[in-house]
């Protein structure tokens, strides 16, 4: 898998996350809970699941999920019960009606719901140490088919659970660094106990460490698009983006993907943010800045400080339409803290279907933008052509300027000024750069 980041920059894991990461993946009680999640997902008819434990005495529900999910801490008797009944037979056993099986602990069968049931045993060692219960609050609601199902399965149960605190324990002492363990030694082992038991952790985990490298060392700059009046040909604004140094201009989109999937996309968004306002004061005071933010950097102190005195009517917001927004009153509440400041909003990569204009409902901005994939062609493809004028003819009735990305060819120009776009940007227009090789002057 190509990596976000060139691997010179990859510094090693430190043994500590890793041993985090790696004891979360082993912990008996989650390997349990994972067992009575794919359980309920594995017999159809199931409406809960649990692991209960025995003791000399009593079982106890130590995970549950599904319907049985609020009996954690429940103590069955070993002698009255169903669950004692399959430990005590190392078989597994099948209710079909609780009110009427003489093996179940009646009273506790309505107290969780259970009206029909399967119960079983784990085997350790030839001994039966607790049970696998799934459950349904009807009867009959399981047959033969469901039994030898979660027969096939009893072994495998019982040695992943034991398993789990035992591999626990041999991890902690594989992670433990000597007196004369050599760092690199260190996070040479505890990235191949990591790469082996949870590989996704391990990946993320290098991901981190190099972003947070990224952010840190400021290996990142500014390049700026132009905005242009498709009318005269000036260049009224412009969009910051930004590159990372030894990384293609094809990585960007992926590096800020990479560092929101690690839970550090909002500080890199507003360190990017940071990185291009100074140039603000260069721009003449007829252009504006366009800086890209996904909703969750709008609504963080992060942004607030970065933003400081910055004057707000010189500033665009663009927030991509490929942004999932959970929640748009928030949303709008939090940007109209930058609009009333003067601060535009735009939304980026606008396209067709309903979705995009849902999106520009809820939103209002100020600026549409059509994506690139709309311009592309749009002079000789009828579709894009409608789609396009659609967005026009939308924005015409809102109030909203329109802004085409991606314009390439004479044609795209030719055909996006007939249908009344006003403004765009493109490779024909002016590629990235940064800001003192730009004829901000025109």
């Amino acid at each position: 898998m190509r990596r976000a980041f060139p691997s010179a920059t990859i510094q090693a894991p430190k043994v500590a996350a890793f041993k985090g990461e790696v004891g979360d993946a082993l912990d008996p009680l989650r390997m349990m809970q994972r067992v009575v999640d794919e359980a309920l997902a594995l017999v159809d008819n199931a409406d809960g699941a649990a692991v209960e434990l025995a003791d000399p005495v009593a079982m106890t529900y130590i995970v549950a999920g599904g319907r049985l999910a609020g009996s954690v801490g429940l103590r069955l008797s070993r002698e009255g019960s169903m669950s004692g009944a399959a430990v005590r037979s190392g078989a597994v056993l099948r209710c079909d009606d609780s009110e009427t099986d003489e093996r179940v602990d009646r009273m506790a069968c309505r107290q969780v719901g259970a009206r029909s049931m399967i119960c079983v045993p784990l085997l350790r060692a030839d001994a039966a140490v607790g049970v696998l219960k799934v459950s349904s609050q009807s009867p009959s609601a399981f047959d033969d088919r469901d039994v030898a199902t979660l027969r096939r399965l009893a072994s495998f149960i019982a040695f992943v659970i034991a398993t789990a605190a035992e591999m626990t324990a041999v991890t902690d002492s594989t992670l433990e660094s000597g007196d004369d363990a050599a760092a690199s030694e260190q996070a040479a082992v505890s990235q191949f106990v990591a790469n082996v038991l949870v590989p996704a952790a391990a990946r993320d985990a290098r991901a981190r460490e190099c972003i947070r490298s990224v952010i840190d060392d400021r290996q990142f700059y500014p390049v700026f698009q132009p905005i242009v009046d498709l009318g005269t040909g000036a260049i009224v604004a412009v969009e910051a983006l930004t590159r990372f140094t030894h990384i293609s201009r094809l990585e960007p989109v992926r590096c800020f993907a990479d560092a929101a999937a690690v839970g550090l996309g909002v500080e890199l968004e507003t360190a990017a943010v940071g990185a291009a306002l100074p140039h603000l004061a260069v721009l003449p005071d007829r252009c504006s800045m366009a800086v890209n933010l996904g909703p969750d950097s709008i609504a963080s102190p992060q942004l607030l400080a970065v933003l400081g005195d910055v004057d707000l009517s010189r500033l665009t917001i663009e927030i991509t339409e490929h942004v999932a927004v959970g929640d748009y009153p928030e949303l709008r509440r939090q940007l109209e803290a930058y609009r009333s400041g003067g601060a535009r909003l735009a939304v980026d990569d606008t396209g067709a279907g309903f979705a995009s204009f849902a999106h520009i409902v809820q939103l209002a901005p100020d600026i549409i933008k059509v994506d690139v994939d709309l311009t592309r062609g749009v002079d000789i493809d009828p579709v894009r052509r409608s789609l396009a004028a659609a967005v026009v003819a939308f924005a015409h009735d809102t109030g909203a300027q329109v802004i085409a990305e991606g314009i390439e060819t004479d044609g795209e120009l030719e055909a996006l000024q007939t249908l009344g776009v006003s403004h765009g940007q493109g490779y024909l227009l002016g590629r990235p750069a940064p800001l003192y090789e730009l004829e901000l002057t025109h």
